[in-house]
């Protein structure tokens, strides 16, 4: 349900904000108007269905790009950091990586809540372990994690929290999405609450729509166009260079746009790109690779790529394969030794899956391709 950009505000909320945004010493980022809105929404007061029950306060915010959804995270993240109240905030992301990236929501708390210009008995500790953590003085917390398949949801066992903040929530799968609300418990007077902050295009795209942007949850199209911080005619130049289908989800913050075919690269664009095969055949090579996306479930499929560079200049795809097989490994040496022999193949670029196992991955396939790396010297 799209909020517009007025929403009736209480003394009491009034006074909230005033004490727990733009007196809060951790909260060195104050809000823009229009990002007011869902953090008045998410401190509501929670209030009894019909069937006796409560729910936590939800909403998604976002749309295109660059509208100060980071800064937005980080504000309701550390909200109640200095109350004498027992608080306790989860940030999510989908991978590691992001999680703890330069400008993240991490990144700015560690600066907010632990830099040099807090007195020493405010200033927080920060952990940068597997599960990050802001830590206050009076023991409240935020923890950071990561979910990036369905089955990481099992991390909410056990959990409480006041507040979870999902960042990019349309990246995050929809099963933790549904998932988390489980552990919405607490024994104060903290507003329990959900905030998903997102721009559209991600798996749980659908998901958002249905509960926030077309459904009964309070949805808030925050953007480039809202923020009074940028320089709004530079990014829109910017955002005009992208593709077609990332300016649907970048510039426009269009939540409803589905891809369909010929939105990336049309019939002309794929035609055009055509070579003759006698030019093909006939020109010598002069650099090999080969691209790999190896299966991450059950029902995924490995996909591996070649790529020459011919010395007319021209880089063409010469050959890719799709193993829907569970024991792709025979396959992918076969191809690569193809390659070697035919095309003189340098290196093989696996790519890197979110979290730690992919550093595991890499080690088996070099003991998968151990022969042809030792024989023909090629990089893995």
């Amino acid at each position: 349900m799209l909020i517009e950009n007025k929403v009736l505000i209480t003394d009491k909320e009034q006074l909230l904000l005033q004490k727990s945004i733009v007196e809060n010493p951790y909260c060195l980022y104050k809000p823009y108007p229009k990002q007011l809105i869902p953090i008045i929404l998410a401190n509501r007061e929670e209030k009894y269905a019909e069937d006796g029950t409560k729910k936590p306060n939800t909403v998604l915010a976002g749309a295109g790009g660059y509208g100060g959804k980071t800064f937005l995270g980080s504000m309701l993240s550390v909200q109640y950091l200095p109350t004498d109240e027992d608080y306790t905030c989860l940030v999510t992301r989908r991978n590691h990586a992001e999680l703890v990236d330069t400008n993240s929501i991490w990144d700015n708390l560690v600066d907010w809540c632990c830099g040099e210009h807090l007195s020493e008995d405010i200033k927080c500790d920060f952990k940068q372990s597997l599960t990050p953590q802001i830590i206050a003085p009076n023991g409240n917390t935020i923890y950071f994690k990561s979910f990036d398949r369905d089955e990481k949801k099992q991390k909410f066992k056990s959990a409480s929290y006041d507040r979870i903040v999902n960042d990019e929530a349309s990246e995050l799968p929809e099963a933790v999405l549904r998932f988390q609300y489980r552990s919405m418990r607490n024994t104060t007077q903290i507003p329990r609450s959900i905030i998903n902050l997102s721009n559209p295009g991600g798996d749980s795209t659908e998901y958002l729509v249905n509960e926030f942007v077309d459904g009964p949850k309070p949805y808030i199209a925050l953007d480039w166009r809202d923020n009074p911080h940028i320089d709004r005619a530079a990014y829109e130049g910017s955002l005009n260079e992208l593709d077609y289908i990332d300016q649907q989800y970048q510039k426009y913050g269009n939540w409803h746009y589905r891809p369909s075919a010929g939105d990336l690269i049309n019939l002309a664009q794929l035609t055009g790109a055509y070579i003759d095969v006698e030019d093909y055949i006939e020109r010598e090579v002069f650099f090999c690779t080969m691209g790999l996306d190896t299966a991450g479930t059950g029902r995924d499929n490995t996909v591996a790529m070649n790529l020459i560079r011919l010395d007319n200049g021209l880089t063409v795809l010469n050959d890719m394969v799709v193993d829907g097989s569970a024991y792709p490994e025979d396959n992918i040496y076969d191809i690569a030794e193809k390659q070697i022999l035919e095309n003189n193949l340098y290196n093989m670029d696996f790519e890197e899956e979110p979290g730690g196992d992919s550093v595991y991955a890499l080690r088996y396939w070099e003991e998968v391709l151990g022969d042809l790396i030792s024989k023909y010297g090629i990089d893995v």
